[in-house]
C-alpha cells in the first residue's frame, strides 16, 4: 500500500503539529508541570510494548514509531535490514510478519532504515521525546533482542559521550554495554520516551571495554518526511510460521571521504555486494577446543586472544586468558602441547621464522613477554623492562629481533639471543595495539589508537613516515612483497600503499574490526570483528567476497597458512576454529 502524502497532506499535517506545539506551549506558561521520572521497571514495560524483534537474512531489533490505520511503521538500523531477502517480524504479542528487502527504505547518510506491517492488532506506539535535551549524564535505558533469543533485554545507563561529528548518525555513546541484535532497539529517556535508536557497538579486545553508540530521534525526525514523500513504504501481510534466527552479517554505509596523507588520489570506498560470491569458499574444517570456559564474573576465562600458524603451516598457537597457551596440530585438530602462559592472559603469540621458539605477550597482570621452546616446551626466558599489556609482538624476518608493545604507546625492539632490549621508540600518543615487520625486514610498523600507523628504520629507530587512518587503529598486516599494508579498527579497513603512503582505498566493516590478515599470495584479506563473523575480500578490488560465520562471541584474531589455503580463527567463545579454502 502506498502511504506517501501529498505535498499539501505534508503541510497540513505540519501546521497541525505546530499548533499542537504552540497550544502545549501555551498551557505550559499558564501552568507548568515538571515532568516525573518513571522507575527503570516502569520503562521496561513500555520498552517490551514498543520493540520488536527481526530475523531473517540478518537479525536485529526494530521500534514501532508510527501508526496509520492498519499500518504500524517501524524503525531500525540500516545494517539490520541491508540484506537482500525476506524478514520476520515478531511483535510483542508473538504475531509475526514478513517482510521484503524491496520494502525496506533506507534514510539518506545514515544507519538507519523504516519499513510498514499491516496489522489489525493494537499495539503501542513509541511516544517521542526530545532528543536536544539528552547530555552527559542523562539516564537512558535501552532494550533489543539478543541475537539467537526470543527474551528481550533490558538495561540502563548514562550518556558518556557526545560525539560533534557523527558518522552514521552515531552522535550519543553510552555506558549501557548489549548483545549482537539488539542493534535497531529503543534508546529511552526516564520518562519513557523515544529518545534514539541503539545501534553499534565497538570492544577493545586488548582491554575488554565497549563503546555503544545510538542515533539521536531527531535525525530520524529530519529525515523521514522526505523520505515518505519520495518512496512508496509497503506493507507486509504474511505471516511467517516458523523461527529460523541467524547469525548477522553485517556492513555499515559508506563513510564521506576522509583527508588522506601525502596528497593521495580521492579514497575509493567498498560497497556491500552479495556474500554468495562464490569466488572465496571457505569451509568450517574443524573446531579446536579445549581452552577453559569457567566463567568467573563476566569474563570467560578461555577467552582466545591471539592465534598464529607456524612457518611449516603444520601447527598452530592459541594465547588464551586461561593462564595457557595451545599448539595445535592442523591437520588433526589435536592438541599437541599446553605451555603455562606468563599472565592471567596471554595476549598475543607469534612463531619465529625457522619455527624453533613462540614468543607470547602477557596481559596486564604480568606485562612480560616469555619466549619458549616449542621442542620441549620449556621456557627459555622472560623480556622485561617497562611494558604495558603486550597485545602485539613479531619476530623480524632473519628471527633475530623481536618487536612489541612497550609501555602504553612505544615499540620496543629485543635480541631474541640475549633477552635484551635494544631500543624504545616513541613517536605514538596514543595506546599502541600492532606491529608487524615488513619482509625486508628493514622497516617496522605499528598501529595505534591514536589514528595513525608510523614506520619505522629498524636499524636506526628512526621514524619515516606516518600513515593518518584518522580512526582507532587495532591491527595492522603486511603482504608478503611488502608493498601494501592493511590497517584496520572502528568500523573501517584502509589499505596503503606502503611506498608513497597513499591509501588506496576505504573498506567498510559495521562492528569495530580486531584483526586483519592478508594471504601469502596477497590477493585475498580477512578481517574479523565483534559481530562473530569473518569478511573476506578481494584486496585488488576491495570487493567483499564472504562472510565465515561459526563462532559465538567476537572473533579477536584471523591468520592465514603459509599456503593460504587455511585460516585459523579465534574468538572470546574460547574455541579456534580451522576453514579450509575449497579447492
Amino acid at each position: 500500500m502506498n502511504v506517501a502524502k501529498s505535498s499539501g497532506e505534508s503541510i497540513m499535517r505540519v501546521a497541525d503539529g505546530l499548533g499542537a506545539v504552540l497550544f502545549g506551549a501555551a498551557i505550559a506558561i499558564v501552568q507548568p508541570q515538571v515532568a516525573t521520572a518513571l522507575t527503570a521497571t516502569q520503562v521496561s514495560a513500555i520498552a517490551e510494548q514498543i520493540t520488536v524483534r527481526i530475523d531473517g537474512a540478518n537479525t536485529g531489533s526494530g521500534v514501532i514509531i508510527d501508526r496509520q490505520g492498519n499500518n504500524y511503521t517501524v524503525i531500525t538500523c540500516w545494517h539490520v535490514v541491508q540484506l537482500q531477502g525476506s524478514y520476520t517480524v515478531y511483535t510483542p504479542d508473538g504475531k509475526q510478519y514478513t517482510i521484503n528487502h524491496s520494502q525496506v527504505k533506507r534514510l539518506a547518510n545514515v544507519d538507519l532504515a523504516v519499513f510498514q506491517f499491516s496489522s489489525n492488532q493494537n499495539y503501542r506506539i513509541a511516544e517521542k521525546g526530545n532528543s536536544e535535551q539528552v547530555k552527559l549524564g542523562t539516564t537512558v535505558h535501552v532494550a533489543g533482542y539478543p541475537q539467537g533469543t526470543s527474551d528481550i533485554d533490558f538495561r540502563s545507563g548514562s550518556i558518556s559521550r557526545l560525539v560533534t561529528k557523527p558518522k552514521d548518525g552515531y552522535a550519543f555513546v553510552y555506558d549501557v554495554g548489549g548483545f549482537p541484535g539488539m542493534s535497531g532497539g529503543a534508546i529511552l529517556d526516564e520518562q519513557g520516551k523515544l529518545v534514539a535508536i541503539h545501534g553499534r557497538a565497538s570492544t577493545y579486545p586488548n582491554t575488554g571495554s565497549t563503546n555503544v553508540f545510538g542515533i539521536p530521534l531527531k535525525t530520524y525526525l529530519s529525515l523521514i518526511p522526505s523520505a515518505l514523500s519520495t518512496q512508496t513504504i509497503a506493507t507486509a501481510t504474511t505471516p511467517k510460521p516458523q523461527n529460523t534466527p541467524t547469525q548477522p552479517i553485517v556492513a555499515a554505509p559508506t563513510p564521506k571521504p576522509r583527508n588522506i596523507p601525502l596528497s593521495a588520489p580521492p579514497v575509493k570506498t567498498s560497497s556491500p555486494v552479495n556474500v554468495n560470491n562464490a569466488s572465496a569458499k571457505f569451509a568450517l574444517l574443524q573446531t579446536l577446543t579445549g581452552h577453559s570456559e569457567k566463567a568467573i564474573g563476566s569474563n570467560i576465562k578461555g577467552h582466545v586472544t591471539s592465534v598464529a600458524f607456524s612457518p611449516d603451516g603444520k601447527t598452530l598457537a592459541s594465547g588464551s586468558w586461561d593462564k595457557t597457551i595451545k599448539i595445535w596440530d592442523v591437520a588433526t585438530g589435536e592438541e599437541i602441547r599446553t605451555l603455562q602462559s606468563n599472565s592471567y592472559w596471554a595476549e598475543s603469540v607469534a612463531f619465529s621464522p625457522d619455527g624453533k621458539t613462540l614468543a607470547s605477550g602477557g596481559g596486564i597482570f604480568d606485562k612480560t613477554i616469555k619466549l619458549w621452546n616449542l621442542i620441549t616446551g620449556q621456557e627459555i626466558r622472560t623480556l622485561k623492562g617497562n611494558l604495558d599489556t603486550v597485545t602485539s609482538v613479531a619476530f623480524s624476518p632473519d628471527g633475530k629481533s623481536l618487536a612489541s608493545r612497550g609501555d602504553y604507546s612505544t615499540i620496543k625492539i629485543w635480541d631474541v639471543a640475549t633477552g635484551k632490549e635494544i631500543r624504545t621508540l616513541k613517536g605514538h600518543s596514543g595506546v599502541l595495539c600492532s606491529v608487524a615487520f615488513n619482509p625486508d625486514g628493514k622497516t617496522l610498523a605499528s598501529g595505534s589508537g591514536d589514528g595513525t600507523i608510523k614506520l619505522w628504520n629498524v636499524a636506526t629507530g628512526e621514524e619515516i613516515g606516518t600513515l593518518k587512518s584518522n580512526s582507532y587503529v587495532q591491527s595492522i598486516a603486511i603482504s608478503s612483497d611488502g608493498k601494501i599494508l592493511v590497517s584496520g579498527g572502528d568500523w573501517t579497513i584502509k589499505i596503503w600503499d606502503i611506498v608513497t603512503g597513499e591509501e588506496i582505498r576505504t573498506l567498510n566493516s559495521y562492528y569495530k574490526v580486531n584483526s586483519v590478515a592478508i594471504s601469502p599470495d596477497g590477493k585475498t584479506l580477512a578481517s574479523s570483528s565483534g559481530d562473530n563473523t569473518i569478511k573476506i575480500w578481494d584486496l585488488r578490488t576491495g570487493e567483499e567476497i564472504g562472510t565465515l560465520k561459526g563462532h559465538s562471541d567476537l572473533v579477536t584474531s584471523v591468520a592465514f597458512s603459509p599456503d593460504g589455503k587455511t585460516l585459523a580463527s579465534g574468538s572470546w567463545d574460547a574455541t579456534v576454529k580451522i576453514w579450509r579454502l575449497s579447492e
